[in-house]
């Protein structure tokens, strides 16, 4: 008990502290070469669900991604006539009208196919999918991320390209091997969080190296450097819609800096309340990719929801896996999506 409270307190003080900035910078002016073949994305929580969605949407594009905390492609919106947040809620975090119905949301990606909302899913074949579920996740339940792995399956990746791990002690978090609150920690109602929990194992670096099988191990415990603030509102589109703050983070190893190597680019979306204007820095410092990122000539984008952007409320900061930017929200066309993938497009440029 003594532990949880000293826990707590520290956190209390991490979250009051707020981020480590450095000067906001523009992706327009950064000198990169990036492979796009190359990108990658993941996410945590709503931020998985985002990951899932941009990925199938643009995998002409996304050659892989990491789904933490999640659930299958455009789960919401197979509702039946039922409101969409009710069904995220009631059937794609917990299961309380039922679990996903994989054969519709396979029915429902096909469509959204046919109607090149999303680019094909033949794409798929050679797509890598890693996939996670911890055993104490009372916020996206088993049978939800178990529909993650039959959806993937039933639009075409095979079963030798997805790592689904499950970790019996593991609490709905962004999982580390040394930071972070005790591996089954649960906040209470608006308990002070950072959704990162420490279960000595190595999340961030399983999940790239999942998706790149080239990656090499780093030897230093934490990366070389913090990442740092970039405009993301030459990307928002009508500020009034899209959620977004205006700041994201970008970490860019020095391999990768000033024309350097040839390098790839890993998008990692947050989760609800991991937004940087409640949390500050801490999951773009903390999550574990950077320490990755510097031996294996990856630069990794933290792009960012506000809590108290536009357009509905959104006290949370949770990505739009659910409608509340607009019906499309897991389409190509997104508010969301575009603009992230214009931020792609202007460092591949």
């Amino acid at each position: 008990m003594r532990f949880r409270s000293l826990f707590l307190s520290a956190a209390l003080l991490s979250l009051a502290a707020g981020p480590a900035i450095s000067a906001e910078l523009s992706l327009a002016k950064l000198s990169l070469k990036i492979d796009p073949a190359q990108t990658t994305v993941s996410g945590i929580s709503s931020g998985a669900y985002m990951a899932g969605q941009f990925q199938i949407a643009f995998s002409g594009l996304v050659k892989g991604v990491g789904v933490v905390a999640g659930g299958p492609y455009a789960c919401a919106e197979v509702s039946s006539g039922q409101a969409m947040a009710m069904v995220a809620l009631k059937r794609c975090m917990d299961v309380l009208i039922g679990a996903p119905d994989v054969a519709a949301l396979a029915t429902n990606a096909r469509t959204r196919e046919k109607a090149k909302d999303i680019d094909p899913l033949t794409n798929l074949a050679v797509a890598r999918v890693y996939l996670f579920n911890g055993g104490n996740d009372v916020t996206v339940k088993r049978p939800v991320a178990d529909a993650a792995a039959l959806l993937y399956k039933a639009l075409g990746v095979p079963d030798a390209n997805v790592k689904y791990v499950k970790l019996p002690e593991a609490a709905h978090a962004q999982i580390t091997d040394g930071y972070g609150a005790p591996c089954d920690f649960i906040p209470k109602g608006e308990q002070p969080a950072e959704f990162i929990n420490n279960c000595q194992y190595d999340q961030a670096g399983d999940i790239l190296s999942h998706l790149y099988p080239d990656s090499r191990k780093p030897n230093a415990p934490t990366a070389s450097k913090h990442p740092v603030l970039f405009d993301q509102t030459p990307y928002m589109g009508d500020p009034s819609r899209t959620g977004m703050a205006t700041s994201g983070y970008i970490y860019v190893p020095d391999s990768c800096s000033s024309g350097g190597q040839t390098c790839r680019l890993h998008v990692a979306f947050h989760g609800c309340r991991m937004a940087s204007n409640l949390i500050g820095d801490h999951y773009a410092v903390h999550a574990g990719y950077n320490r990755w990122a510097d031996v294996n000539n990856i630069i990794v984008l933290y792009p960012q929801i506000d809590a108290k952007a536009k357009p509905t409320s959104n006290p949370k900061a949770c990505w739009d896996w659910f409608g509340y930017t607009g019906y499309d929200f897991a389409r190509k066309g997104g508010f969301q999506m575009q603009a992230v993938r214009k931020m792609i497009a202007t460092l591949a440029e």
